[in-house]
């Protein structure tokens, strides 16, 4: 058997980097490709956290993607999200190549989020609000950047010394960002939720009514970022319906709430290709919900992994 290649963070994120990322999301939907004929994840639960497994198959490649959660990992130095995925030919499934699944994780999440961004008339130079101080957070605005230029960055996160280190860290690329207040949250043209919270962060009268608001935070029926006096305001996308059903939340719970019904859930492969079936309305509040799905990561590492060898 050939010898299976790493490709390591510093080749994901510099060599290959968010641009190439964001771009390979938009040409595989632009494509045509439906992401409801995307193989289903499992969740596997352990004593202290949870797995997850990710399958994924498009063309002459194949993926698996295997993560672990553990909630109590920071309390420990440790992190909270961990993993692998590998590549494989789709002929013959023999595997090429590997990386660190956390990193393609933060790669993936917040290239799709960038992505899907391109296509919702977000304002030109937005003044964006992040919620969350975690990998996450970083990774959202480094995506944000790759695709336009934010004329202010407010950060809003419990975690204060996190949110010091990250403000920190930004300062030391040429990034200027402040600690968030409710006056910047009520002026920001884009909103994105990168946080563990299971509570609304944030209610309608808190801000524009013409916001775009990104949730990637959750992937459980029972959590929420986005309440569901936002989720009635707003004209609604998701990464697919089913998968959506399942794991969204932010949806899900609106849904219960009886303040919408599945019939307002637009999935995103509306907005690429020639079809461009759905019009985007920036006269509302645009509320795009990603809880993930597994040709995410293969539409990128595949990519990753054709542009380094």
């Amino acid at each position: 058997m050939t010898a299976i290649r790493w490709i390591s963070n510093q080749e994901l994120f510099a060599s290959f980097g968010y641009a190439r990322a964001i771009q390979a999301i938009g040409q595989l939907l632009e494509s045509g490709f439906d992401p409801a004929s995307d193989k289903q994840r499992t969740f596997v639960n352990f004593e202290h956290g949870q797995g997850l497994v990710m399958p994924s198959e498009i063309g002459d490649f194949a993926g698996l993607k295997f993560v672990t959660v553990a909630p109590e990992n920071p309390k420990h130095n440790l992190d909270r999200i961990q993993g692998i995925y590998s590549l494989f030919d789709s002929k013959t499934l023999t595997p090429l190549a590997q990386c660190d699944g956390a990193a393609l994780t933060l790669l993936r999440t917040a290239s799709v989020t960038a992505a899907m961004l391109q296509k919702l008339k977000v304002a030109e130079s937005p003044k964006l609000a992040i919620f969350g101080s975690g990998p996450q957070a970083l990774a959202h605005i480094l995506s944000v950047k790759a695709i336009t230029s934010p004329s202010s960055i407010a950060i809003f996160a419990r975690n204060h010394d996190s949110r010091t280190e990250l403000i920190a860290g930004l300062s030391e690329q040429g990034i200027e960002a402040v600690a968030g207040s409710p006056e910047m949250l009520v002026a920001a043209d884009l909103i994105v939720t990168a946080t563990t919270a299971r509570q609304p962060l944030f209610s309608l009268s808190e801000i524009r009514q013409t916001a775009v608001i990104a949730a990637v935070g959750s992937h459980e029926a029972d959590a929420r970022e986005v309440g569901s006096d936002v989720v009635a305001a707003a004209q609604l996308f998701v990464e697919e319906l089913g998968a959506s059903l399942r794991e969204a939340g932010d949806v899900i719970m609106a849904i219960q709430d009886q303040v919408i019904t599945e019939d307002a859930l637009i999935e995103v492969r509306d907005l690429f290709g020639n079809s461009q079936a759905q019009s985007v309305d920036p006269t509302r509040i645009r509320f795009y919900k990603s809880t993930g799905m597994p040709w995410q990561d293969l539409a990128i590492f595949s990519q990753a992994y054709s542009h380094l060898n």
